[in-house]
């Protein structure tokens, strides 16, 4: 199931499906540990003894972002009941606590009792094995812990009483369903200690005349040792929580509002989706300088891996985003642990987890830390990763003008990523070496690489230059043009009209296979390898346009050719980020003209329009029904919005900032 909301601090983040039930929460790193993974948070209520879940098909709901807050408003109606839940949820800025607030309306003509219920299942660092959870009544809450994890769970009425009434038991273990059912008769067994796979339920009872309404607050507070998360407890029950919600949502607000993003004029579905954007790119991304791809982890559930793990290329389309949108500060941290992530050899691995360890890959290794396929030695990277990092830092350093920062990395980080770039090339056709392409799916030399490359080492060579590394500048500089060249000698196919996605070295000589791949012809110009108007790039966005827009109703452009990631019909599906390319191409053109920034406008309605219910952006959708697919978020999706969206409000400036000095022209004429 999707991820509704992400709702972060930088060390956690919390995940929530459409319901409002918690279904990841990572702690101490965003990402690192998931101690839910994808397990429900249920919540229930029961009114004057009638008992329903909030899944339970009764309810209508509705969620999404408050204005201008990374802060979760939910409104649940239930006409059987004759009440609204609404509850507005959100991760502390300061400290590691979650906390909700619910409010109850009373629909109906008369007083009512209510009993609210939160189930929590904690899986402690991603093992279901060797947890306890257990009523502590010295502080009227429950606790679950595992070694240095621990999560106590608390809350409190308005009228100021807390849990009264509670249960632990044993979750999904021989044959016990959880004890999460025995909420649903109104009352709880008050078991007060469990230990292995555990599950707990706590109550809370408030009362409500009619037509009015009653609060009640509920928190997690996660810490390394009882005596931090006591401490957290004990804080939000003195702050009180009331101040905790206030405080973190004006944080927000001063947050989004600390840039001028001339977003005022846009229509409000578009602004909303641009601010959520931001969020979901700041919940994500880890004070520490990790930025993962995704919180979403519904992927495991059905025994795969799943997207929380820093891909030095996603991070590297967020971190420039970010930098694009003002947050310097943010991305500062990146950079650096990309340099602490380096091989001695000057290339990034696959993916990392973020504490800066080997993230999983799916490749295999040998003992020399390279890999071993079809019988050839294959280092295990994608090349574009090491040079889109590389590109993301001098787009740091143009936002931010931070020499000092540039001078900190040459050594470490630029010079050793520029000599490996440089270097790990075939000597024969001057292209880089085989690497994995930036799907991920295939071993060989790909246009996007190729182009990647390019923009990786002339962005060393502007540090260089910065510099006064006038040697290196050049050395830099020559190996780009060599690419570029080897580029158009290897990866143009005359018979397609257009660079193909990917080649391979074979002992015949170099081969192409010959598919149309949208990222192609995004890493040409995003790069900078090529000019749009130059002959060979219009050749390829005609068979881009041609071969890659899917035809159905939904609309939006496929990866490439023949893609079965994720297809469930005779459709490749669509995604989101390929969609805003072509957009963002036209609006990166040395002339824009009122035709694009209507084109870039329809695009951004197309994405509104397929926007997951609670206004997130999924990586893909099915080309027939536009459900969101795969990991939803995608924080790549959002960084895309936001980067072309930026980019628009610049042209669409300077478009009319044009028109008026050509209407003023011709008036004093």
């Amino acid at each position: 199931m999707p991820r509704a909301l992400t709702l972060g601090n930088g060390q956690m983040l919390v995940c929530l499906d459409k319901f409002g039930f918690v279904r990841d929460f990572y702690y101490p790193y965003v990402g690192l540990e998931n101690h839910v993974a994808g397990n429900k948070h249920r919540i229930g209520i029961s009114v004057n003894g009638v008992f329903s879940w909030l899944n339970d098909g009764s309810w209508n709901i509705s969620l999404g972002y408050k204005p201008e807050a990374m802060v979760g408003y939910l409104v649940c109606k239930n006409e059987g009941l004759n009440i609204t839940v609404v509850m507005e949820d959100l991760v502390y800025n300061e400290k590691d606590v979650f906390v909700r607030q619910v409010d109850i309306y009373n629909h109906s003509g008369e007083f009512i009792d209510i009993k609210m219920f939160f189930h929590q299942v904690f899986h402690i660092s991603e093992s279901k094995k060797r947890n306890t959870a257990f009523y502590d009544p010295t502080h009227n809450a429950v606790v679950h812990y595992k070694g240095k994890r621990v999560f106590i769970v608390n809350g409190q009425t308005e009228s100021g009483t807390g849990i009264d009434d509670y249960t632990v038991g044993a979750y999904q273990f021989e044959g016990k369903e959880g004890s999460f059912r025995d909420a649903e008769d109104g009352e709880l067994s008050k078991n007060a200690v469990e230990h292995g796979s555990v599950d707990s339920v706590v109550r809370f009872c408030a009362s409500c005349e009619h037509k009015a309404k009653t609060r009640i607050y509920y928190w997690i507070a996660a810490g390394k040792s009882l005596d931090e998360a006591y401490e957290l407890n004990d804080l939000v029950l003195n702050k009180p929580a009331k101040a905790i919600l206030h405080s973190t949502e004006s944080f927000w607000n001063a947050w989004i509002r600390t840039r001028d993003f001339q977003t005022t004029d846009l229509p409000p579905e578009q602004k909303k989706l641009f601010d959520t954007s931001l969020f979901i790119l700041r919940s994500h991304t880890d004070n520490r300088g990790s930025i993962i791809a995704s919180g979403d982890s519904a992927m495991i559930e059905y025994g795969k891996d799943d997207y929380s793990y820093m891909w030095p290329r996603d991070a590297a389309f967020i971190a420039t985003t970010l930098d694009k949108a003002g947050f310097h500060e943010v991305t500062k941290n990146f950079f650096l642990f990309c340099k602490d992530v380096l091989h001695p050899d000057g290339y990034l691995h696959h993916r990392y987890r973020s504490d800066e360890s080997l993230g999983s890959t799916w490749h295999s290794a040998t003992s020399q830390g390279e890999w071993l396929k079809d019988k050839i030695l294959q280092l295990p990277i994608q090349e574009d990763e090491t040079a889109g990092v590389l590109f993301a830092l001098w787009n740091h350093y143009e936002q931010s003008k931070d020499l000092e920062f540039v001078e900190l990395l040459y050594k470490p980080l630029i010079e050793k990523m520029a000599r490996f770039l440089m270097n790990f090339r075939d000597k024969d056709t001057g292209l880089p070496l085989a690497s994995y392409d930036l799907w991920e799916e295939k071993i060989g030399v790909s246009t996007y690489t190729c182009a990647a490359t390019y923009g990786g080492l002339m962005a060393a060579a502007k540090f260089s230059e910065l510099l006064d590394k006038r040697n290196h500048m050049r050395e830099y500089k020559q190996a780009a043009r060599e690419i570029k060249e080897a580029t158009v000698t290897h990866l143009f196919s005359e018979r397609l009209q257009g660079f193909v996605r990917i080649g391979y070295y074979r002992q015949e000589g170099f081969v192409r296979d010959e598919i149309i791949d949208a990222s192609s012809l995004f890493g040409l110009w995003y790069f900078g390898m090529f000019s749009q108007d130059n002959p060979l790039f219009e050749k390829t966005y005609q068979q881009v346009k041609e071969r890659l827009w899917n035809k159905t109703e939904v609309g939006g452009f496929i990866r490439y050719e023949q893609d079965n990631y994720f297809k469930s019909t005779n459709t490749s599906n669509p995604w989101f980020i390929t969609t805003l390319w072509e957009a963002q191409m036209k609006l990166a053109k040395k002339v824009v003209t009122q035709e694009d920034l209507q084109f870039a406008e329809k695009t951004f309605q197309w994405v509104v329009d397929h926007r997951y219910n609670s206004g997130v952006l999924g990586e893909q959708l099915n080309p027939y029904t536009g459900e969101s697919l795969s990991a939803t978020p995608l924080v790549w999706s959002h960084a895309v919005y936001v980067e072309t969206m930026l980019l628009y409000l610049q042209k669409k400036q300077e478009v009319e900032l044009e028109k008026q000095t050509v209407s003023q022209a011709t008036h004093t004429l």
